[in-house]
């Protein structure tokens, strides 16, 4: 009787034990970390979308993309910077891939699509959307913007200007949101009086002659430019061609001369000021170490595209850590995402209490450099720029 109560106790002992070791672990140490990632990858945008998702896969890479103890599966879709098409993909990347978070787009209209719909299904989305409303009238807890606003990196651009002594000046930018959003900015800073004339091309005009040539030197201390990507470079060529350059300075506002764009630019380009967020030159270690990484692997200088697009990435990356990897806590991950603060390339950066980026800016100058190419002049540093809710609630 005792051998027979004795062979039972075993087997129930090893039955135990073999119960506990079939035992599921909780889902968020096996499962994959799904992030979505979407960006234009064609159109006219891709060669601002291409770079920036290449960036935020260097940026996992560094962390063999495992994340406290969890592979991480970078899940990619085109936008083809459509409205339609990018709020369509988002929503495969939400019901059909089941992602944990988005860490998607830059094109202010797509931005606009899909706020509200990620925002209804409360999924944490880190975007590089400069759309001013994102922190405004569409904010919400689950939305994060890793790049300035259109009204914060304007009013940064005309502090700058205005330290050089600019007093009144003429804006030419695209007819859309960044492009009206830009002239706001201006008025807040040099007065709408000072304005001497704004023009709106639309986005991808080809012949900027009707512009140009109503733009009198002998009126305005500099021009403003608020165009991006291929237009930058074209708006370059033909304020050369119309011999402005020599008669009146060009303010690109934001990423306007970024180091992606600047091989596209005539040699006259140099003396173009800018002020962004992001500096290629800057001599940090740790701006010097992103700048090889991306190299090394892409062949290819970083410029603030990728730059927003690496340091996203990394704040993602450091919330996840700080959580322990649980990325289905979507409260947990929000609420660390919210107090993160990376010190990366550029130096410190952080998110605001309506989850806007704060970062350093710098004054940009293009200058040639010893092997005759264009590079940006690092200049006058402003120390951790907020968005201008005040000016702009």
């Amino acid at each position: 009787m005792r051998s027979f109560c004795a062979a039972m106790l075993l087997g129930l002992g090893v039955s135990a034990a073999a119960s506990t070791a079939i035992i599921p672990q909780p889902a968020f140490s096996q499962d994959a970390i799904k992030i979505g990632v979407m960006f234009p990858l064609t159109g006219p945008l891709a060669g601002q979308g291409r770079p920036e998702r290449d960036a935020i896969k260097l940026a996992f890479d560094e962390e063999n993309n495992v994340i406290a103890g969890r592979k991480v599966e970078l899940l990619y879709e085109d936008s083809a910077g459509r409205p339609d098409t990018g709020l369509t993909k988002i929503k495969a990347l939400v019901e059909r891939d089941k992602v944990h978070l988005l860490l998607s787009e830059l094109v202010s209209s797509i931005g606009a699509a899909v706020a509200p719909y990620v925002h209804e299904q409360k999924m944490p989305w880190i975007s590089t959307v400069a759309l001013a409303s994102l922190t405004r009238g569409q904010k919400s807890s689950y939305i994060f913007r890793f790049v300035p606003s259109s009204y914060q990196y304007t009013m940064a651009a005309a502090e700058a200007a205005k330290k050089m002594g600019w007093k009144k000046v003429y804006l030419i930018g695209w007819n859309a949101p960044p492009g009206h959003e830009a002239l706001e900015g201006l008025k807040k800073v040099f007065g709408a009086e000072n304005i001497v004339e704004a023009m709106f091309p639309n986005v991808g005009t080809s012949d900027y002659a009707p512009y140009v040539t109503k733009m009198d030197p002998t009126k305005a201390d500099g021009v403003f430019a608020a165009m991006w990507g291929a237009d930058s470079s074209r708006i370059v060529q033909q304020y050369v061609e119309y011999g402005l350059s020599k008669k009146m300075p060009l303010f690109g506002i934001a990423s306007f001369t970024s180091e992606e764009v600047l091989g596209a630019m005539p040699p006259q380009a140099e003396g173009i000021y800018s002020a962004y967020t992001y500096c290629g030159s800057l001599d940090t270690p740790e701006n010097k170490k992103f700048v090889q990484a991306y190299q090394a692997k892409y062949n290819a200088l970083p410029g603030s595209y990728q730059y927003m697009g690496y340091m996203a990435a990394k704040m993602v990356i450091q919330a996840l850590k700080d959580i322990n990897g649980k990325a289905e806590d979507k409260q947990a991950f929000i609420n660390a995402l919210a107090k993160v603060q990376v010190n990366g390339p550029m130096g410190l950066a952080s998110f605001d209490a309506n989850r806007g980026m704060i970062g350093d800016f710098y004054t940009l100058k293009v200058e040639k450099g010893a092997d005759g190419k264009l590079f940006n002049r690092c200049g006058d540093r402003q120390a951790q720029v907020k968005d201008p809710y005040e000016a702009f609630p």
